[in-house]
C-alpha cells in the first residue's frame, strides 16, 4: 500500500537558492512562485505558505541588494557625484528641492530691506543719505 496523502511542506535548499537568487535579480514574486511550481514538487502553492516558508529567504536577498546598491550610491556620493547627492539626501536626509526653492524666495532681498528703510527714513522726515556722523543739527 502506498500511501497518497501530500508531504507536509518544509522549507527547502534548492527553492532558497533560487528564491534569493530570483530576489536579487529583479524577478516579481509572481513569477518567483510560477517558477518553483514548475520546477519543485514541494513548492507551497499559496503566498500565504511561500511567505512563511520562504519570507525571510526573500528579505535577506532584498537586504543584500538594498546594501550593495545603497553602498556604489553613498560611495559615488561621497565622491562628488550630483546625482548620487541628490538621490541619498533625498531619500535618507528628508531633503527636497520643492522646500530648497520656497525657502529662497522666501529670502529677503537686500535692496528691498533697504528701499524699505528709506522709504521709513522719508515718512519719519529724515533724509536717508545723511549719515548721523555728518549731522551739524544740535
Amino acid at each position: 500500500m502506498s500511501n497518497s496523502q501530500p508531504q507536509p511542506l518544509k522549507h527547502s535548499e534548492p527553492i532558497a537558492k533560487y528564491v534569493r537568487q530570483a530576489v536579487k535579480d529583479g524577478v516579481q514574486i509572481k513569477d518567483i512562485m510560477a517558477t518553483i511550481n514548475k520546477r519543485y514538487q514541494n513548492a507551497p502553492r499559496t503566498l500565504a505558505t511561500f511567505y512563511k516558508y520562504y519570507g525571510g529567504d526573500v528579505s535577506e536577498a532584498r537586504a543584500e541588494i538594498s546594501s550593495r546598491v545603497g553602498n556604489v550610491v553613498v560611495e559615488q556620493a561621497l565622491n562628488g557625484h550630483f546625482p548620487s547627492q541628490e538621490l541619498f539626501l533625498r531619500s535618507k536626509a528628508g531633503w527636497s528641492p520643492k522646500e530648497t526653492v520656497q525657502a529662497e524666495e522666501m529670502s529677503v532681498d537686500p535692496d528691498q530691506d533697504a528701499s524699505a528703510i528709506d522709504t521709513l527714513m522719508t515718512l519719519l522726515g529724515k533724509n536717508p543719505d545723511d549719515s548721523p556722523d555728518n549731522s551739524t543739527d544740535p
